[in-house]
Order: structure tokens, then sequence, then C-alpha cells
């Protein structure tokens, strides 16, 4: 029985062909809550979050495990195909090699979206202190906040810091509201440092026979996202700004015009 409690529903209404948006490296699905609201209030919307995230299972650190997974559970919810897949950085190669699974069997798969998704190729993990700095520089870029704050904290920190010893200097240093303490941080990071494990011990093996739409971030290498050389064909828009400020503001605006524009009715 596939676990459907994976599958959130960001907006259940709606008479158009469903949008299934996968989460990105943080393993939440509502890191795509704005551009719900910037779509026809008739489009429905379902995010995938991670095993792990906000609940009892252990987290993955496969992406063809995560991937898996996530096929079963979309196809126990809508049995055929026609589906529409989204995904940003992370969550963008994992509705890859979704799209690839899901095309094997013969089901059909009609829109493709990545949201400034590099292709990935397999290298070495970073030191603790490495993956940390990732992490926080996430939830910085995420919340909007100045990643200078960060900078003392990380300057006498070991490569093989204890994270809880960090998070633990983080919540003095006050980086973040309130809330988010060192135990939300510690909470939040296993999750993270799975998912980045799980994208940096894969590479595309399979070729993806359809069309893919990539929207990347001007700020973004374009060497980084050469989804042209294992996909049929890629259409590329360019959004204002970086991989975090691509969800904010105008350029929200203009990312769920191109989403609205590629999106199939019904």
């Amino acid at each position: 029985m596939a676990d459907l409690e994976r599958l959130v529903e960001l907006r259940g209404t709606g008479d158009r062909n469903p949008l299934f948006c996968v989460h990105a490296v943080s393993g939440s699905a509502y890191a795509y809550a704005g551009l719900v609201q910037a779509l026809p209030p008739d489009q429905p919307v379902y995010g995938f979050e991670a095993p792990g995230f906000d609940n009892e299972r252990p987290v993955v650190s496969s992406l063809p495990e995560l991937s898996a997974e996530y096929v079963e559970i979309l196809r126990e919810f809508q049995p055929s195909g026609g589906y529409q897949l989204l995904g940003w950085s992370l969550g963008g190669v994992l509705a890859f090699d979704m799209a690839v699974r899901l095309l094997a069997p013969g089901q059909s798969v009609e829109r493709l979206i990545l949201v400034d998704a590099g292709l990935p190729w397999i290298a070495p993990l970073p030191t603790e202190k490495g993956i940390l700095r990732r992490f926080l520089g996430d939830l910085v870029g995420v919340a909007d906040l100045s990643a200078g704050g960060l900078d003392p904290v990380f300057a006498d920190a070991a490569e093989d810091v204890e994270p809880a010893t960090l998070f633990a200097a983080v919540e003095r240093a006050r980086i973040f509201p309130e809330e988010i303490d060192a135990d939300l941080l510690e909470e939040r990071y296993t999750p993270f440092r799975a998912h980045l494990q799980a994208l940096w011990s894969y590479e595309v093996t399979s070729p993806y026979a359809g069309t893919v739409v990539h929207l990347r971030a001007a700020d973004s290498e374009p060497e980084s996202t050469r989804w042209d050389t294992v996909s049929k064909e890629v259409v590329e828009h360019v959004l204002p700004g970086n991989h975090y400020s691509i969800w904010n503001g105008d350029s929200l605006a203009q990312l769920s015009t191109y989403v609205r524009q590629h999106l199939v009715d019904q």
C-alpha cells in the first residue's frame, strides 16, 4: 500500500488536470504555496513531502528509492496517465527521474517542468561543516535573510563540527526568527542531509523521451543545467533573480505565467 500521506493537498479543488510538485532538498511541499496562489483557482495542486519531514518515517538518502516510491504513490492516487510534474532544485531532478519511470510502462507524462534544477553528477559529500553551511544557506535564502550573519558562526568551526554545537551557536547569534531554535534546526537538518547525499550520489542513466520545460534563474550558470544532453527537447525560460528570489515578487509572477502557459487544462 502506497504511503499517500506523502502527498499533500495544496489545492484540491478544480477541474483541470492536476499538477504534482516534488519537494526540494528541505523535504517540504510548502515551498510551492506561493505558486499555488498565483495559478488559476480551478487548478488542483498536490505536493510530495519527504519521508522523515514532520513524520515518524526514517529519512531516505537514495534518489532512485524516493523516485520509485513517489511514482507508486502517484499511480495509486491517479491511476491513468497525463501526469503533470513540477520540481524545484532537487525536486526537479526527482521529477525528471519520475517522468522516466512513468514512461517505461507506457504511461503518459503531459508536462515536465523543472525550476532552476541542475543536471546532477556523482561527487563526494562535503565535510560536515560544508553540509551545514549549505543547509543554513538554504534556510537563509528561503527566508530572504542576509547570509552575512553566518560568517562569524562558521569562522572557528571545525570541519567535523557537531551539528548540535553549531545550531546552538546559530540560536545565540539570533540569525533566524525566535521560533527557529536549535532543536528545530537539528530536526530539519536530518532530511536535508539525507537528500543532499541522495543528490550527490545520483546521475541520470536513462534519457527522457519527452519535452522538458526548464525555468532557469538568470543568476544560475547555464552550464550546470544541461538538460538537453538527457532529454529529447528542452524549452527554457529565464527568470530574473537567483535560485531563491525567483519565488518572490515579480519573478514569481513571471514564473507562474510560464507554468500556466505550459500546463494542460484537461
